[in-house]
C-alpha cells in the first residue's frame, strides 16, 4: 500500500497537494450572553423512549424530592498508563486527541506524537482486549530509513496539524472510516480538513478544506448523531476576540463535506473559576441523550481537567452545578493535562471504558519536563450522578410517564457506604407506583410496595433484577397506562431507571 503524502524530514511519503486558492466563509457568529447560573434544560418527557435508560442528571423526570441530594461521581482512572511513548518515532509524549473503537474483536487507538518542534504524526495501535496494546508494522510511512512502524499518517513539510479524530461510519459501504482535523500550511489555508477510508488504514484526503473559520483542538463524534448527521466540536478563530477565552463550538454536515457555519455551545460562566477556559470537548451519544468530555482549563495553575456535560438534543448542553472533575489530574503522567478520545466509552459488561490522554506538563513545558501517555478510566454503567439518601428516609416522586410495557429495572445501590464492598448493604430501597394526580396505586403501592434491596452491579454483570411488588407483581400489567414511579430511599443511591 502507498500513503499519498510528500516528505517530512525523513518520512518520504507524498500525501497531497493543497490548492492554494482558499474556501471563502463568512463568519456568523453567535454572542449570546452566558447566564449566571446555567440554564435548567429539562427534556420533553413526551419523547424519551423508556426503553434506553433515563439518567438524573436534572430534573427532566423529577416533580418532588424529599430528604434527597444528587452527588456527582467521578471515573476512577488505572494508575498506570495503558500506552506509553516507547517507538523512537514516539519521543516523550504521545496524546489522546484521537478515537478508540471496538471493531469486532479488534480494538483500535488512534493516537498522535507531540514533541515539538518535530512534526506530529497519526498513528494506530490494537488489541485484543482494551488493555494490552501492541504497534503494527503498517509498512506506509518511512522514519529514519523503516517503514516497520505503526505511522498512519504524516504532515508535508511546513504544515501544522491538530490530531485527526475518527467517525466509523458502517452504513457507508465505501467509506466506512472518517476523518477531521485542523491543518495550517503557512501561506495556504488554514481549516478543517477532510479524509475519507476503506479500512481506515490507507486515506484519502480532500485538498480543500471544509471550514476555515475555525481554529486548533478539533473533536468529530465517533458516530452520527441520531438525526443522521457528522457532528464535529471545535474553536472559532475569533473566540479570543469576542469572548478573550477558548471555548467550545458544534458544527454539522449531512455529507462530511459541507459544514455549517460553527455555533457557540459552553463557555466559562460565574460558576466557573475566573481564569477558567473551556479548552475542547468531545461528545457522544449515550442512551437517550448526548455526554460531553469537556477539557476544562484553570490557567492558575496551568491545568486541564475533564469535566461532565450533557445535552437532550446535542445543541443546548448543561455542565454540573457542582464543578468538580470527572477525570482528574491524579497521578504524575498526567497531573498537568487531560483529553479525552473523541468517541463515546466503550462498554465491556457493567464497565464504560473511557480512554484520555494524560501529559505531565502544560503549555510551554516541553522536553525534557513533559511526558505524555494514554490512560484508561472506568466508570459503571449510567453513574455518573446519583439521587443519595442518608439514614433518614428520603422521597422521590417522578413526573407522569406512559408506561411502554416491560418491566421496571433500577441501576441503584443500597451499600450504606459508597466505597463499601458491594455485598455490605444497610441501606433500603422501596418503590411505588402511583397515577397521574399522584394517588397511590393500592397493588403496586402500601404494604403493598416492593422492596429492591440488590447487590451492587460490578465489572461484567450485565443482566438487571427487575422490580417485583407482592405476588409476584411486574409493571407489565400497567403497560399504556399514566403513572408515577416513586422511590423511598434510606443509604441508597438512584442512578437511573428504564423499562426492560
Amino acid at each position: 500500500m502507498t500513503h499519498p503524502r510528500r516528505p517530512v524530514y525523513d518520512l518520504t511519503v507524498n500525501r497531497r497537494g493543497f490548492c492554494a486558492a482558499g474556501m471563502a466563509a463568512l463568519v456568523r457568529l453567535q454572542a449570546a450572553e452566558t447566564p449566571a447560573r446555567p440554564r435548567v434544560i429539562a427534556a420533553d418527557r413526551n419523547t424519551r423512549d423508556l426503553r434506553n435508560s433515563q439518567l438524573f442528571l436534572d430534573d427532566t423526570w423529577i416533580e418532588d424530592t424529599t430528604r434527597l441530594k444528587r452527588m456527582w461521581n467521578s471515573a476512577e482512572i488505572l494508575p498506570e498508563p495503558v500506552l506509553r511513548p516507547e517507538a523512537p518515532w514516539e519521543g516523550t509524549q504521545i496524546v489522546m486527541y484521537g478515537s478508540v473503537f471496538k471493531l469486532n474483536d479488534e480494538w483500535r487507538m488512534y493516537y498522535g506524537t507531540y514533541n515539538p518542534p518535530q512534526p506530529s504524526l497519526f498513528c494506530l495501535a490494537t488489541s485484543d482486549d482494551g488493555i494490552h496494546w501492541i504497534r503494527p508494522k503498517l509498512n506506509l510511512v518511512n522514519f529514519r530509513g523503516s517503514k516497520a512502524n505503526n505511522i498512519l499518517w504524516a504532515p508535508e513539510a511546513g504544515e501544522k496539524q491538530d490530531c485527526p479524530t475518527v467517525c466509523h461510519d458502517p452504513q457507508d459501504a465505501a467509506a466506512p472510516f472518517k476523518m477531521m482535523y485542523y491543518a495550517s500550511h503557512g501561506s495556504q489555508t488554514a481549516g478543517e480538513y477532510v479524509a475519507f477510508s476503506k479500512d481506515g488504514i490507507v486515506w484519502k484526503p480532500q485538498s480543500l478544506p471544509v471550514l476555515t473559520n475555525t481554529g486548533d483542538r478539533t473533536n468529530l463524534m465517533g458516530t452520527r448523531d441520531r438525526a443522521g448527521k457528522f457532528v464535529a466540536y471545535l474553536r472559532h478563530r475569533d473566540m479570543m476576540k469576542i469572548y478573550g477565552a477558548r471555548c467550545v463550538w458544534r458544527s454539522e454536515s449531512s455529507d462530511f463535506l459541507k459544514w455549517t457555519d460553527p455555533e457557540l455551545i459552553l463557555r466559562q460562566d460565574l460558576l466557573d473559576d475566573a481564569n477558567t477556559e473551556l479548552y475542547g470537548m468531545t461528545g457522544f451519544p449515550y442512551a437517550d441523550l448526548y455526554l460531553g468530555m469537556v477539557e476544562r482549563w484553570r490557567d492558575n495553575p496551568d491545568v486541564i481537567e475533564v469535566q461532565l456535560a450533557w445535552s437532550h438534543d446535542g445543541k443546548q448542553w448543561q455542565r454540573p452545578l457542582e464543578r468538580g472533575a470527572f477525570i482528574s489530574a491524579s497521578f504524575p503522567w498526567n497531573k498537568a493535562w487531560n483529553t479525552c478520545a473523541s468517541n463515546a466509552p466503550i462498554q465491556i459488561g457493567n464497565e464504560l471504558l473511557i480512554y484520555f490522554g494524560g501529559r505531565s506538563g502544560a503549555h510551554g513545558k516541553e522536553f525534557p519536563r513533559s511526558y505524555g501517555a494514554i490512560g484508561l478510566a472506568t466508570i459503571v454503567a449510567d453513574r455518573f450522578a446519583a439521587i443519595q439518601a442518608d439514614f433518614v428516609e428520603g422521597r422521590l416522586i417522578t413526573r407522569s410517564m406512559r408506561w411502554p410495557g416491560g418491566d421496571l429495572v433500577l441501576n441503584c445501590s443500597n451499600t450504606r457506604y459508597p466505597e463499601a464492598h458491594p455485598n455490605s448493604k444497610g441501606g433500603n430501597i422501596r418503590v411505588e407506583i402511583w397515577d397521574a394526580d399522584q394517588r397511590p396505586i393500592p397493588e403496586f403501592s402500601g404494604e403493598n410496595g416492593a422492596e429492591h434491596n440488590v447487590i451492587s452491579p460490578q465489572s461484567g454483570q450485565s443482566k438487571p433484577r427487575p422490580v417485583r411488588w407482592r405476588g409476584d407483581r411486574s409493571l407489565r400489567e400497567l403497560t399504556g397506562r399514566t403513572i408515577r414511579p416513586v422511590f423511598f430511599l434510606r443509604d441508597a443511591r438512584l442512578f437511573s431507571f428504564r423499562a426492560l
